[in-house]
């Protein structure tokens, strides 16, 4: 191996190296800001908590993603939103893997809701498909009032706003 060789090797490693440290900053980061989130905390004082400004942490807490599906739902954000609030529906938030970002081709996107007053099953099923057909892939809907006590603290604490 020829000392320029040796050179692109050693610099390709190290900015592989500061491409993790730099992805993992930044899970920390929104981790940080979700816990003073459930905390109860406003989104001011988790700014001065965690040295950012207001807006980047009112960013930090709506839903982003890196893998294909949690993209998928971030570009049509919009449409879907816009399908939601023609329904009635307020809070929307993605739980579950795509979430965390676990989330696998056989995924399906699950959405925790509020739902307004006489909001059946039908039209709830109904509702489920025109988001399902936007996304152009599976999607559970949830309502936040429906979720039994032992699924509701995993789902309230994977939620992110969307």
């Amino acid at each position: 191996m020829t000392t320029t060789e040796a050179v692109i090797d050693q610099i390709s490693a190290q900015a592989q190296d500061a491409d993790e440290l730099r992805a993992h900053a930044a899970e920390m980061l929104v981790s940080a800001v979700r816990t003073g989130h459930a905390a109860g905390l406003t989104q001011r004082q988790i700014a001065d908590a965690v040295g950012r400004s207001q807006p980047e942490v009112s960013r930090l807490l709506r839903f982003h993603s890196t893998t294909p599906l949690g993209q998928r739902l971030q570009r049509r954000r919009p449409q879907v939103l816009e399908i939601l609030r023609k329904a009635g529906v307020t809070n929307p938030r993605v739980f579950g893997s795509v979430a965390r970002g676990e989330d696998h081709e056989d995924s399906d996107i699950d959405l925790l809701v509020d739902l307004p007053e006489g909001f059946g099953l039908l039209s709830l099923s109904r509702l489920e498909g025109q988001v399902a057909e936007a996304l152009g892939t599976r999607v559970d809907i949830v309502p936040a009032s429906a979720l039994r006590v032992n699924i509701s603290r995993s789902a309230l604490a994977d939620a992110v706003p969307l």
